[in-house]
């Protein structure tokens, strides 16, 4: 009876995983792949995307489409079943483009001077960095849940 429940348990973490961590895996990287993008640009931040939008509206907006994404590749239909995934997914996105942005100002940095100076890294300005990020996804998570339950009570 005890291997029953290690396997069980086995099944239920493969379970988990396979739903929620590939979906979250697959918005975070399409994210970080444009944010990386916008980064690697020789104008970074301060350029024009195609000459019509800035960058910086782009690497904003990011977020907030990213976790209107968490919530919508999910299938559930109430919105306290949303939050977890939206929670872990806002966290890991947020940390990926703080370390993403500090990254791309070190290179950008170091292209200019050609010499790079050792990190002065305080905890209150990547909370500075992080918070906002966060405070987006999780907010276009909200619009999400807002999209997702007037989608299901159209269907009835």
């Amino acid at each position: 009876m005890e291997g029953n429940g290690i396997r069980t348990f086995s099944i239920l973490c493969n379970f988990w995983y396979n739903l929620i961590m590939r979906k979250i895996a697959y918005i975070s990287i399409i994210t970080l792949g444009i944010i990386s993008l916008i980064n690697l640009t020789p104008e970074s931040l301060d350029g024009m995307l195609f000459g019509y939008v800035p960058n910086i509206v782009i690497y904003f907006m990011l977020p907030f489409i990213s976790g209107i994404a968490l919530v919508l590749a999910q299938d559930k239909d109430r919105s306290y079943k949303f939050f977890p995934t939206l929670l872990i997914g806002s966290f890991i996105n947020s940390v990926a483009m703080v370390l993403i942005t500090v990254l791309g100002v070190f290179v950008s940095e170091y292209e200019r001077q050609d010499f790079l100076y050792g990190p002065s890294f305080d905890i209150y300005s990547l909370a500075g960095v992080f918070l906002p990020f966060l405070a987006l996804s999780l907010f276009g998570g909200l619009i999400g849940i807002l999209i997702r339950g007037t989608t299901l009570v159209l269907k009835k």
